[in-house]
């Protein structure tokens, strides 16, 4: 007994272990090497894609930058309002001609720039005199003369430089106007179309949907801490992946932070991961069907043989065990059940008197036909098959206990209610849906007040099988309609059936069957006529109606008075 129980840990053991390594080597394969070389291959990409956008955006905002610098740098270097300041400083032209030639030149110059929406300039020592070009932008007076207090005294720090500076939100670029003699005489302003300057880098905002922070000279986002950033690509491995751009000038240089959603950059890892993630599950119930497979199919034959090698080595003989099947150990488990029950046998024959064995035959034999013993025996077996979890072997028990119940008439009942023979025909179409399977349909439309009616035990069943061996079954496949109705005066039954269409000679055998004259292929229409013939007499109406091509009709008008 021991040997035997470290035999069936042993085995266990083994099994479960084999299944453990079958789930466990595909797991790690997956996650740790493949995974692994996958994830960190598209977390390369991602983040050469980042890179590689941000710094294209970087460039081409950076380029608009240096465009707007040059459109400033050239008021001082093509000299024309030089010029026209020092015939204006000589009294050689009025206020009114020097304003007209300077907005003159903004005209031609900065008008149709893209990137600019205002342009304006004046003299150091007037600077009342205040020569503008409106652009998109309407500026306020207030708003005018806020700005060109904010350039004079940005002025006066500049020297030859430009700036980029923000008044009431809005973003300006100035500069010092300087004669031949690198004297400052004048101050020019330009606009800043800041939503066409910084597209591309709005364009990174939609794309990824990324905050984006930007300094430029005094404009910019001033929460920002710059001087502790570096210039690359950080990723803080939990919510946020951040790009900087530093240009390391000190003067018109534009400094670029983006911070992004990590898991959105990261989309595809994401997904990669929920992907091994989904398989190592799928692979679980995989494992777990193989493990009772496994369970099924060795432990348990092997826990039965040794079980009853104990049982008959402790003196209980004819043991046998429930294994079958084309496999070795389903015929091991046949050999060891006939050896048990030879060896039963033959002690039997040894030791027990003749009689006794021929007593115990003819109760076998008694109980064999017995039908009482065999309804005990369906209900067995059904309540054995539920145990086990087998429902489609319940349900063809059930409905075979149901038909063995009726032909039997166990209850010696003539008439049953319409509810209790559709239980016999609901029990007759189980089987006949397992032989056609979906090329069956059965439908019911019987009225609720109808279940209640009488009719003859067994009317209903035997219509049945002629609709589906005579129309069904010919044709491979079909519909059954199965209708009830009952008003004060009778109860209507028709079933309706398609399949093979009826010949003359079907015809024929019909009609002399519906005259109670039974033929070969009629037999149980002809017994159905004759019974209801019986009970009702003449008021019973039976017909079947062919007309239809391949479609059969039988209807039943039975009184609800019996005679």
């Amino acid at each position: 007994m021991g040997e035997g129980r470290r035999i069936r840990h042993s085995l266990r053991a083994q099994v479960g272990l084999i299944v453990l390594l079958s789930y466990l080597i595909p797991v790690v394969l997956l996650g740790v090497f493949m995974g692994s070389m996958l994830l960190h291959a598209l977390e390369k990409q991602t983040r050469a894609a980042v890179t590689s956008g941000a710094e294209q955006a970087w460039t081409l905002t950076q380029q608009n930058i240096d465009r707007v610098l040059e459109l400033a740098r050239d008021a001082t270097y093509d000299g024309e309002l030089t010029d026209t300041w020092q015939k204006w400083h000589d009294g050689t032209v009025g206020d009114a001609e020097y304003m007209r030639l300077c907005r003159g030149y903004l005209e031609r110059k900065y008008s149709r720039e893209s990137l600019l929406t205002f342009s304006a300039c004046f003299p150091v020592d007037k600077p009342e005199v205040f020569m503008y070009l409106r652009g998109s932008t309407a500026e306020s007076q207030e708003e005018l003369q806020e700005l060109r207090k904010t350039v004079r005294e940005k002025g006066e720090t500049l020297d030859t430089r430009c700036r980029f500076i923000s008044v009431r939100g809005r973003m300006y670029l100035v500069r010092n106007l300087l004669n031949l003699r690198m004297e400052r005489f004048g101050m020019l302003i330009l606009g800043i179309d800041s939503e066409r300057m910084f597209r591309p880098l709005s364009g990174l905002q939609r794309t990824w949907d990324a905050s984006v922070a930007v300094r430029l000279d005094d404009c910019g986002d001033p929460a920002e801490d710059w001087d502790s950033l570096k210039t690359g690509l950080e990723d803080d491995r939990r919510e946020k992946l951040y790009y900087v751009r530093l240009s390391g000038q000190e003067e018109n240089g534009l400094d670029l932070k983006l911070t992004m959603d990590r898991r959105k950059q990261y989309s595809e890892i994401y997904s990669f991961r929920l992907l091994l993630l989904i398989l190592s599950l799928l692979l679980v119930p995989i494992v777990i069907l193989i493990g009772v497979y496994l369970s099924k199919r060795i432990v348990k034959p092997v826990r039965l043989l040794s079980d009853a090698s104990r049982r008959i080595e402790e003196g209980e003989l004819g043991v046998t065990v429930p294994l079958n099947g084309g496999d070795e150990l389903g015929k091991l488990g046949e050999s060891f059940s006939h050896m048990s029950l030879r060896l039963k046998e033959l002690i039997d024959r040894t030791y027990k008197e003749e009689i006794e064995l021929k007593n115990a035959q003819i109760l076998a034999l008694q109980s064999r036909i017995n039908p009482h013993f065999i309804n005990n025996a369906l209900e067995d077996i059904n309540w054995q098959a539920r145990m086990e979890g087998s429902e489609s072997i319940s349900s063809m028990v059930s409905s075979l206990s149901v038909l063995l119940n009726a032909t039997l008439a166990r209850e010696d009942r003539r008439l049953v209610t319409l509810r209790e023979e559709m239980e016999v025909a609901e029990a007759y179409i189980f089987f006949i849906q397992q032989r056609f399977g979906d090329a069956l349909t059965v439908s019911r439309e019987i009225e609720e007040k109808a279940m209640d009616g009488v009719l003859p035990l067994l009317t209903i069943q035997p219509l049945l099988e002629n609709a589906v061996e005579h129309g069904i079954a010919p044709a491979g496949g079909g519909n059954i309609t199965l209708r009830g109705s009952l008003n004060d005066a009778c109860m209507t039954i028709e079933i309706v059936n398609t399949g093979r269409e009826t010949g003359k000679e079907d015809r024929e055998r019909i009609e002399a069957a519906l005259k109670g004259q039974p033929t070969g292929k009629h037999l149980g229409l002809a017994n159905i006529v004759n019974r209801l013939r019986l009970i009702y007499g003449d008021r019973v109406l039976i017909r079947v109606d062919t007309d239809t091509p391949g479609q059969t009709t039988v209807r039943i008008v039975l009184p609800r008075e019996i005679q």
